[in-house]
């Protein structure tokens, strides 16, 4: 299998992690919700149930800021909308081959929504999924990081899943426009744990934003630095830094990613800046991050559609900068007045889908 093909997980799981045993007490959502009368009716003529549960398993840690941790964030923010979802203890360190055990204890309780928080649950579901469908019709499935096109190609049956994607064009354009706007010395700098689609869609609109605002713009990039090793992304930045004058970093790989801020750090915390993802983590801990690309997995949608009766049929939710799916975070002092209304009027732009075109973020991917 080429690394094209590979998930997240495959990498993780090179490091030892294990299956955590995850307790299956009922942990209060909290919130307010404007979606739950239990007595209205839903569009195939059933009635809404009074409350639901939600279950979340993950192939990584919730206080890993970044991945694991930018789900279950969008998993409570999903709760405090909905204050009839209860929501279960997510399943952390969950391996591939524990993925479907993993699946079926939450399937045996009836659980309305289980959220898989990466592609590599397409696969290990499959068979699971279908199964589910016909002995536990209402339990739902969300995948998120998942085309169904071309990773659910070989589900026999659709009816309880969806998948999520969040818009890489809008998300790589938001990174490039900050980077665009606060290099000083017009280059930038990329990093992604391996070399998936998403990986390449984000690189390309992050350097095709920065080059619409200045076409001298000159872009770093590796696409394989897995997700564990933060003194690997210590040593990319630091070769960049000193070899090619990279002053800004936006980051797509996890642990490293940690790294890569320490050697901004040590650059100059006032010169050389980095842009988070997916989580918002600006503030006086990161002295490097002047704001965050944000990612929400739209699990509000998801239960939505279930309390509606419109779940299911493979379909995808997009995340998107309309749907509150992508967003920038908190801006640091560090951005001047100025640069931040410049910031705030294209990402207006990159919202409307005018900013960069596809034709343009195609001409830097044809390149890599």
């Amino acid at each position: 299998m080429s690394k094209f093909n590979l998930d997240r997980r495959q990498f993780i799981t090179a490091s030892g992690l294990t299956a955590a045993t995850a307790a299956l007490t009922l942990a209060g959502c909290g919130g307010s919700s404007d979606s739950g009368k239990s007595d209205a009716a839903t569009s195939d003529g059933g009635e809404k149930k009074s409350g639901y549960k939600v279950a979340m398993i993950m192939s990584g840690i919730i206080t890993d800021g970044g991945w694991d941790q930018g789900h279950y964030e969008s998993l409570k923010r999903a709760c405090e909308k909905h204050s009839d979802w209860e929501m279960l203890e997510p399943k952390e360190n969950t391996a591939d081959a524990d993925a479907a055990t993993a699946a079926e204890s939450y399937i045996d309780q009836d659980v309305d929504l289980i959220v898989g928080n990466g592609n590599q649950f397409a696969s290990a579901w499959a068979e699971v999924i279908a199964d589910a469908a016909q002995s536990h019709p209402n339990v739902h499935f969300l995948i998120t990081n998942t085309d169904p096109e071309s990773e659910m190609g070989d589900y026999e049956n659709t009816d309880n899943v969806e998948t999520v994607l969040p818009d890489f064009t809008q998300l790589g354009a938001l990174a490039g426009v900050v980077a665009g706007l606060m290099t000083q010395n017009k280059s930038i700098g990329f990093i992604g744990g391996m070399k998936l689609p998403s990986t390449i869609n984000k690189y390309s609109a992050y350097l095709a934003a920065a080059q619409k605002i200045d076409p001298s713009i000159k872009g770093q990039y590796n696409f394989e630095a897995g997700f564990t090793d933060a003194s690997l992304g210590t040593k990319l930045a630091e070769q960049w830094i000193n070899t090619n004058n990279v002053d800004v970093m936006w980051g797509d790989a996890s642990a490293v990613d940690n790294g890569v801020r320490k050697a901004l750090e040590n650059a100059g915390a006032d010169s050389h800046f980095d842009i988070a993802q997916p989580i918002d983590i600006m503030g006086d801990s990161q002295p490097t991050v002047v704001t965050s690309t944000i990612t929400d997995w739209k699990i509000d949608q998801a239960m939505d559609e279930i309390a509606a009766g419109t779940f299911g049929g493979g379909k995808a939710i997009t995340a998107n900068m309309d749907n509150g799916g992508v967003s920038l975070g908190e801006f640091s002092s560090k951005i001047p007045e100025d640069i931040k209304s410049k910031i705030e009027e294209y990402a207006e732009q990159v919202k409307a889908g005018t900013f960069v075109t596809e034709d343009e973020v195609n001409a830097i991917k044809s390149t890599l």
